[in-house]
């Protein structure tokens, strides 16, 4: 049988070693609340939440109630007078920050047109703004301000700046004239003798209008554009024309903004019948009227309606019928039916007899 020998017994004590708790530290408490780092846009006072610990340095109570921004001071080795807490902990200390950042005050922009305006104190085309903006936590956007419209004699910009502590602000320019619509611009001509007689109306814009210019060619031809007039007036009468020829004119108005609008028209000056219209039914004595001639003294109008009923010598270009007359020793009256009229120009004295070729003819009828 096998004997064992001695062996030495060998013990394996466990021991249960509790685990080091670890200490959060102290925590700062923002007017009763858990402190953040963003900005903060209305009093605070900031007190500390030691943990367990104990106070060894600071952790007072700190109130602030002004513009205050202490994230610059992260890393210095300066204490006060920024927000902290020296605690004791197992074996030393330890200190905690907190660095307020505050912003009570209100940013502020201002805005203005980037460029002079473009005629006569107008602005005809979009403009952008010149935005100046200040804030104690940073400006940290501002929309892009460009005004282009609706036409106005008090036009503004207007810019909305967000500041890094959430504030806003809204600003505008001072009025400021802003005019892109051409002036609305009608325009007639009237062919008279060796004349044209030119009208014109504008209206409907913003900026008053500050000039006309009326040039001037033969219709079909190649010759070169004439001015004729400038100014301010709303008509024109042009001597320089020849009879029987056809010419264009081209009114132009600008306004202050130094917008423009165009109209053109074609006459052909020359001695004419002017009304009644050809063929008008009238149930009145109407009036004759004609286009004047150059260096006539005196007209010469007939009347027919089977056969000649009146011959008249008026000094100007117009005659007003009546209901009854007298002509070659009979009196007539204007009864209905067909009349037809014409003019001759006289010159000089009318017992000269000098006439020039008829200025036309015309037709009207007159009904019950």
């Amino acid at each position: 049988m096998k004997r064992l020998g001695f062996a030495a017994a060998v013990v394996v004590a466990v021991v249960a070693v509790a685990p080091a708790v670890a200490w959060a530290g102290a925590v700062p408490i923002c007017n009763g609340q858990s402190c953040d780092s963003g900005w903060y846009t209305s009093s605070v006072t900031v007190t500390w939440d030691l943990n367990g610990g104990s106070n060894a340095g600071g952790c007072a109570p700190q109130a602030y109630n002004q513009d205050t921004n202490q994230s610059s001071l992260q890393g210095s080795t300066n204490l006060p007078p920024w927000t902290y807490c020296v605690t004791n902990v197992p074996g030393g200390s330890d200190t905690r920050y907190f660095f307020i950042r505050l912003e009570t005050s209100s940013p502020t922009a201002t805005v203005a047109p980037s460029r002079p305006p473009d005629s006569g104190g107008w602005y005809n085309h979009p403009v952008a703004g010149t935005v100046s903006a200040n804030s104690f936590s940073g400006i940290a956007s501002c929309t892009s301000p460009t005004y282009s419209g609706p036409s106005s004699g008090a036009a503004a910009l207007s810019v909305t700046c967000s500041d890094y502590a959430g504030k806003r602000v809204t600003a505008a320019s001072a009025p400021f004239a802003f005019d892109v619509t051409p002036p609305s611009l009608s325009a007639a001509a009237y062919p008279g003798d060796q004349s044209v007689a030119l009208s014109w109306q504008t209206g409907g814009d913003i900026a008053p209008t500050a000039a006309i210019r009326v040039t001037r060619r033969r219709a079909g031809a190649h010759d070169a554009t004439a001015t004729v007039y400038r100014g301010s007036d709303g008509g024109y009468v042009d001597n320089h024309v020849r009879n029987g020829v056809r010419y264009t004119y081209t009114i132009t108005a600008w306004d202050q903004a130094g917008n423009a609008s165009s109209r053109t028209v074609e006459v052909t000056p020359g001695p004419r019948l002017l009304g009644p219209a050809g063929g008008a039914r009238v149930n009145a004595p109407p009036m004759l009227s004609w286009t004047p001639v150059r260096g006539a003294t005196y007209y010469n109008v007939q009347l027919y309606r089977h056969g000649k009923v009146l011959s008249l010598w008026p000094k100007h270009a117009s005659l007003q019928l009546r209901r009854e007359w007298k002509f070659d020793g009979r009196r007539y009256h204007l009864k209905p039916g067909r009349y037809r009229w014409y003019v001759w120009p006289g010159f000089g004295r009318r017992s000269a007899g000098r006439y020039g070729g008829v200025i036309g003819q015309g037709m009207f009828i007159v009904v019950r």
